[in-house]
């Protein structure tokens, strides 16, 4: 079958077996642990929530909240709407409590993805500072470029020092600025 949450395709064998076990679960049970894995509390709190049940071995644990992210995470980048993703997990065999209760979350959490996909969306790494100086003794015409970016999704610094040629910065500088006024044109045309 064809899911729009799944690209339009068929759910993997791994997130249908998860999202079954976890049908097992009482609502409020799943409720709160679909709580805790949205609002993103450590994943030791998953083994406490889940420890009275049959899903309480660490894999299990770990396997529940990987399809509760998997789901809502895929929901949001196929643009599935939260009554569309509550029929597809109702077909899935999923109870309706839960679905209900995913269908809720991925409403919850559309606005905040959509507003970081429009922000960060092209973006790779976002660069907080750079600098020149002059290439390292005993190098001819090299200047030493120091890049300063931040991973977009992960938010670790990341720093990186490069050694380049004088000519080869100005061709780069010219580059940037092609790109720069292409982006302006881009800009003025939406």
């Amino acid at each position: 079958m064809k899911f729009k949450f799944c690209s339009d395709g068929d759910c993997p064998l791994w997130a249908l077996a998860a999202l079954h076990a976890l049908g097992s679960l009482p609502a409020p049970i799943f409720r709160t642990l679909l709580h805790h894995v949205v609002e993103e509390q450590p994943d030791d709190g998953i083994m406490e929530i889940l420890k009275d049940t049959s899903l309480s071995s660490r894999d299990e644990c770990a396997r529940a909240a990987a399809v509760l992210r998997w789901t809502l995470k895929q929901a949001h980048r196929c643009g599935c709407s939260g009554v569309q993703l509550a029929r597809d997990l109702l077909v899935l065999g999923v109870p309706r409590a839960h679905a209900s209760a995913l269908a809720d979350a991925a409403e919850t959490g559309r606005e905040a993805y959509e507003t970081n996909i429009k922000n960060n969306g092209f973006m790779i790494n976002k660069l907080t500072d750079i600098s020149a100086a002059p290439g390292p003794e005993g190098t001819v015409d090299t200047v030493k470029l120091t890049i300063q970016s931040d991973e977009v999704f992960t938010g670790e610094q990341k720093m990186a020092e490069l050694i380049v040629d004088k000519s080869q910065v100005k061709i780069l500088l010219e580059d940037l600025k092609k790109a720069l006024k292409r982006m302006e044109e881009f800009d003025n045309c939406i």
